[in-house]
């Protein structure tokens, strides 16, 4: 299957018989409240509220929500407050962990802390999706926001991360463009070769799922006259699904350009746990929380490793 716009993954979310019952962490700021209380009007999620129980009560009145809709664990410190959502997880309360107004490094390390065992033995990379103007589909990008400077076996583990997840999606046939700067391999340019590299064990079916092509611009990834014209064939061109960058500078560049200068939302998760995480930042619109939840709950299995 192949999503043209979000409100075709929200509406797979919603069609769940069993819904996905979120922790989210410190949720006392308006733009996760509003997300939180919209998502579990529309059935996406079971909201799990772990904060200040005071505040949680006020913006709850503020958005209309009865406090009888939502399950509530008054925890005030955050540190403590996002041990109680890893526990909740382990003691099968719970299918997914947001984060609120916690900062991220305090939320990440309780996340990535080997005692707490929500990491896999897979890397830990994210994965964002854009409905992008212009573009005939929902298209995603990995990794702009974990992985700096991934070697050529890490980049083999982001894309298996995102075809894993992507699949618990209901997508099919995931078509992979790796980018570089230019479309034939350069011996001087480390990242055209990985690119090949990486297609080649795409054909050699060490990475499955999914059809890699690289090296392989962004222009002709999601163009095809763009690739007609620059004379690039296969089915990759002007139809990727899932773009992967280089390295983190390039990414999160391209994704805050985007995002910034078309003004969309975008749906982010980190992968490599055994539960997805909704990491967006303190300052993320409502409707981008909304669309990072949306993309928890469409998830088809209770993990994510």
């Amino acid at each position: 299957m192949t999503y043209t716009k979000f409100s075709q993954l929200i509406e797979r979310a919603a069609q769940r018989i069993q819904k996905t019952r979120c922790a989210v962490v410190s949720p006392e700021d308006g733009h996760t409240m509003a997300a939180v209380v919209r998502a579990g009007r529309e059935r996406l999620i079971e909201p799990i509220l772990i904060g200040d129980e005071a505040r949680i009560t006020e913006l709850l009145a503020e958005y209309g929500c009865e406090k009888s809709a939502v399950t509530i664990y008054h925890e005030p410190d955050q540190k403590a407050a996002v041990q109680k959502a890893i526990d909740l997880i382990h003691a099968g309360q719970a299918d997914c962990i947001m984060k609120g107004l916690i900062k991220t490094a305090q939320f990440m390390h309780a996340i990535l802390k080997r005692e707490n065992d929500l990491r896999t033995e897979n890397l830990v990379s994210m994965l964002s999706i854009r409905e992008l103007p212009h573009y005939h589909k929902l298209i995603a990008f990995t990794d702009a926001g974990i992985c700096m400077n991934p070697t050529l076996d890490k980049k083999r583990q982001i894309i298996e991360n995102a075809v894993r997840t992507m699949t618990a999606m209901g997508y099919e046939n995931i078509k992979v463009g790796v980018l570089a700067s230019v479309e034939v391999v350069n011996p001087r340019m480390k990242d055209s070769v990985e690119a090949a590299e990486l297609k080649r064990m795409n054909q050699e079916g060490i990475i499955t799922g999914c059809t890699v092509e690289g090296p392989i611009s962004y222009d002709v990834a999601i163009n095809k006259e763009a690739a007609q014209i620059k004379g690039f064939g296969g089915e990759v061109a002007g139809d990727a699904d899932l773009l992967v960058f280089p390295e983190l500078t390039s990414a999160n560049l391209t994704t805050k350009a985007i995002t910034q200068t078309c003004r969309i939302p975008v749906g982010s998760l980190i992968l490599g746990t055994k539960v997805p995480v909704i990491l967006s930042s303190r300052a993320s619109s409502a409707e981008t929380k909304y669309m990072c939840i949306a993309l928890a709950a469409a998830v088809n299995t209770g993990d994510n490793d």
